[in-house]
């Protein structure tokens, strides 16, 4: 449909955005003589918002998302408000608390593990979270690259090559995030989040105009008439069984919105205050459904236009309908939709790779190289050690992009599922001081094995999701605790930091 030209153009433009911002960041840091890590920031609540919400929403929005209420049916959507609404609860009870304890240890936590091991004492428990955060990283950088190469690949007819958008997007992706680090990524998701959302709705309400003469009730009707299982459990493609209905919004509303590596560190280490941590907690949510009513009335309307889609096709939705029914109505609008497709799904794809590769290579460079292989680096070269890292894990997701699966959506929800088992540890590590290392070390262990499991063994992975390997954790956790002791000593600074940030910022009397 587009010349390949166009494309490139509009990604080359895009990438010197990018570029610009990250070369910014950097000249303005070596400005401030700020040296060391460049995988820490503490940012104002506007920006901490749009960076969360940014690399939170990765390609769902305009590929697995919509393609997932075209199959799923409405209800599908009713599943995501359910978990969205517990957001404020959950962030109140972890993570405001655990950007509490990162300000009173002078906001030297970069990845997850850093929080665990202050509790816990273990160099073991620090390795194992490393690589299971790493092992739920690469994955969804891959998704990322997946879609937006097939973006460029779908929008052209084929007239830009798969592999070769893969491989000039990541290296790009990684090269960003080598220049700029964290901070020039938080700058960046600013803009992208505003960009990303508006052009989502703009392809919405186009598609609904042209198909639909802008009724919702045309498409209601358009879809009762042809397959009203939309409306009902278990949906278009009957996959919302019992289990899926609770083992979805389980898991996302811990997994992907918690416990996700670079969404952990977002929330709980951030914020440059704790009324940036408040405004995360109320306003993240309104954000999020604006997003997914928008990602289900696009998979509702591609539903009425065409009720024959396989699996595969409807994450292609959007430029399927742009392709096939907006350019009957006219081809400069059509045009100028593709080109808005592909941007915003660049946009919001790149946001939330490029926060799994900063949050990523912290874990390589601090979970292992430094603490589990005892390797020291010297301060001044901190910031070139993360840039190779950085373009390490980049080139590993390229590969990993190279040959996906049929779905973006089975990559993504592996990823949440993997971390799901280390939630139950956190709420411990908060709120039960009897909690022992070993059964920490024994309860990420077992509760990564019976998610693989449900994946690989089972065939229960794509309903259940992280949710069984959840609850071995839970149960791993307590019945250890019980039978081990764990040196009163090595929780004691971390209770005693808790207690005085929670006096200090909550202005809690004694």
């Amino acid at each position: 449909m587009l010349n390949s030209s166009v494309i490139w153009t509009a990604f080359a433009l895009y990438m010197v955005f990018l570029l610009s911002v990250a070369i910014y960041v950097t000249m303005k840091e070596k400005k401030e003589k700020n040296t060391g890590s460049m995988l820490k920031a503490s940012i104002p609540w506007f920006v901490l918002v749009m960076t969360y919400i940014s690399s939170l929403m990765s390609t769902w929005v305009f590929f697995a998302g919509p393609g997932a209420y075209y199959r799923n049916g409405l209800f599908y959507w009713v599943s995501e408000l359910s978990y969205i609404a517990l957001f404020p609860i959950v962030t109140h009870f972890t993570m405001n608390k655990v950007w509490v304890l990162n300000q009173e240890y002078n906001g030297k936590f970069i990845t997850p593990s850093d929080f665990y091991f202050e509790r816990f004492k273990s160099p073991l428990l620090r390795s194992i979270l490393g690589f299971v955060f790493l092992g739920a990283s690469l994955p969804y950088v891959a998704s990322v690259l997946v879609a937006i190469a097939q973006s460029a690949s779908y929008a052209t007819g084929g007239a830009i090559d798969y592999k070769i958008a893969v491989i000039v997007i990541g290296l790009i992706m990684t090269i960003f995030v080598c220049i700029g680090g964290v901070k020039s990524t938080a700058m960046a998701d600013t803009v992208q989040g505003v960009v990303f959302i508006s052009l989502l709705w703009v392809i919405a309400i186009s598609c609904l105009i042209v198909g639909f003469n802008g009724s919702l009730t045309n498409v209601v009707e358009k879809i009762w008439n042809n397959s009203n299982s939309f409306f009902s459990y278990p949906g278009s493609s009957n996959a919302i069984t019992y289990a899926t209905r609770l083992g979805y919004p389980l898991s996302c509303a811990i997994g992907w919105t918690i416990m996700l590596p670079h969404v952990f560190v977002r929330s709980g280490y951030y914020g440059d205050n704790l009324k940036a941590q408040r405004k995360l907690s109320k306003i993240t949510p309104i954000l999020q459904v604006l997003i997914w009513t928008g990602t289900m009335i696009i998979g509702a309307i591609g539903l009425g236009l065409n009720s024959n889609l396989g699996s595969s096709e409807t994450e292609l939705i959007i430029p399927y309908m742009i392709q096939n029914f907006i350019i009957s109505y006219s081809p400069l609008l059509a045009k100028g939709l593709m080109v808005g497709f592909f941007v915003g799904s660049t946009a919001v794809g790149i946001s939330t790779a490029c926060a799994f590769l900063s949050v990523s290579s912290g874990i390589v460079s601090s979970d292992i190289i430094k603490n589990t292989l005892n390797i020291t680096i010297k301060e001044r070269n901190q910031k070139n050690v993360d840039r190779i890292i950085i373009a390490a894990i980049g080139i590993i997701s390229i590969m990993l992009a190279i040959n996906p699966p049929d779905l973006i959506f089975t990559l993504i929800m592996f990823s949440i599922a993997i971390v799901m088992p280390l939630f139950p540890i956190l709420i411990m590590a908060i709120y039960w001081k009897k909690a022992t290392k070993q059964a920490a070390i024994l309860s990420s262990i077992l509760g990564v094995i019976v998610v693989l499991c449900t994946y690989f063994v089972w065939d229960l992975g794509n309903t259940w999701y992280g949710s069984i390997g959840m609850l071995v954790s839970t149960v791993v956790m307590i019945v250890v605790s019980k039978m081990t002791k764990q040196n009163e000593e090595d929780s004691k600074e971390f209770y005693d930091k808790l207690e005085a940030g929670m006096a200090r910022f909550y202005d809690i009397a004694e």
